[in-house]
């Protein structure tokens, strides 16, 4: 049964007492007029304090800047799709230059070039300069598939005031159109990009007006996430995307990679894994980053002979999670791990299990 007392005591007092009611009518209520008047100088006064702040600090105030131009930055080039050197075209036009002859070799310089654009290999490296009295654009070219790492390199060798304008840009496959992906910085450091579609790729450079400029490039091609299977390679694979299946009513959605049965597969990212036992894939992990996978790329292995983790596990890239088999409809087959990605559909694995791009020694 019930303690009342206790029911009373959890339960709040719809009455204020005598003097609590006294004191609420002494204060009349802010109305929403006084609200919307005292909300801009509220506004006001943290406006004011911050850029006091920023005054007196000088660290926060670079990294106000730092961070002010880093968002233009995105927003011009990432966003709107725009190349440095469009940005300097239209510097020319506010000069009155665009439509001179020297302006017009500047902004035809690059649609130049394109008709003799290098092709870098899977691996590239140049050294070349930009002559003061010269006008002209270098162009290094590569095709990429959706899932490789295209990596570089780009330094500049003179210390000159003058701007090399570079950018990676895109062109759709059936497309005559280049699009800017990112402008690129030639501060030496190696970077690097997977890319989100099959398409060709190229890096773009050209200086400023005028402007003498040595530099060094390097380029290297490859996939971006580690083989599944311990020890295996790309030769290993016996069966490739697209393959058909079943007299042809249906398709191969990844690759076989044929290894000794027990042989650990192991995890291509971070994440979290599910298992799962029967169908077509027998004994099958799948492994996304996130908890539930959705909107984010999946990895199915699937035939394996038994797991070494349970369902709902977090594993680190190189984490061993099973073992080479052939349940399921592999069963008649020798032993090999189906490995197939799913983002959107399912997606061809093989470029991303190149090997890892390295760039050329200099």
């Amino acid at each position: 049964m019930n303690d009342p007392s206790k029911a009373a005591d959890s339960e709040p007092s719809s009455l204020p007492d005598k003097s609590q009611s006294d004191h609420i009518a002494d204060k009349p209520p802010v109305t929403n007029t006084e609200k919307r008047l005292i909300r801009p100088w509220l506004l006001f006064t943290l406006l004011v304090l911050l850029i006091i702040l920023l005054t007196v600090r000088d660290d926060l105030r670079q990294n106000a800047i730092e961070s002010g131009e880093n968002t233009v930055r995105y927003v011009v080039f990432n966003a709107l799709g725009y190349s440095p050197r469009e940005l300097f075209i239209w510097r020319l036009r506010l000069a009155g230059l665009s439509d001179s002859p020297l302006g017009q070799r500047w902004a035809n310089a690059v649609e130049r070039a394109s008709e003799q654009a290098i092709q870098a290999d899977s691996q590239y490296r140049t050294r070349d300069t930009f002559e003061t009295d010269e006008v002209e654009a270098h162009i290094y070219q590569v095709s990429l598939k959706r899932g490789e790492k295209l990596r570089w390199q780009l330094a500049r060798l003179n210390s000159a005031d003058s701007r090399l304008y570079a950018s990676l840009e895109r062109r759709e496959k059936n497309s005559d159109v280049w699009s800017s992906i990112t402008e690129l910085e030639a501060d030496g450091d190696i970077k690097s990009r997977v890319v989100s579609s099959s398409a060709d790729y190229r890096i773009v450079l050209q200086p400023e007006l005028f402007a003498n400029t040595d530099y060094v490039l390097a380029i290297a091609t490859g996939g971006s996430l580690p083989f599944p299977v311990e020890g295996a390679k790309q030769r290993d694979i016996g069966s490739v995307f697209g393959d058909p299946r079943d007299g042809g009513s249906r398709k191969h959605h990844g690759v076989d990679i044929f290894a000794k049965k027990g042989t650990p597969v192991v995890a291509v990212i971070d994440g979290y894994v599910r298992t799962d036992t029967g169908g077509l894939g027998g004994k099958h992990i799948w492994l996304s980053s996130g908890m539930f996978g959705y909107g984010r790329a999946r990895y199915y292995y699937a035939h394996l002979d038994f797991f070494a983790i349970e369902s709902g596990d977090k594993v680190k890239k190189g984490e061993v999670i099973g073992y080479v088999g052939n349940t399921g409809n592999a069963r008649t087959t020798p032993p090999h791990l189906h490995f197939g990605i799913y983002s959107g559909g399912p997606v061809d694995p093989a470029p991303f299990l190149k090997p890892e791009p390295v760039l050329p020694a200099t």
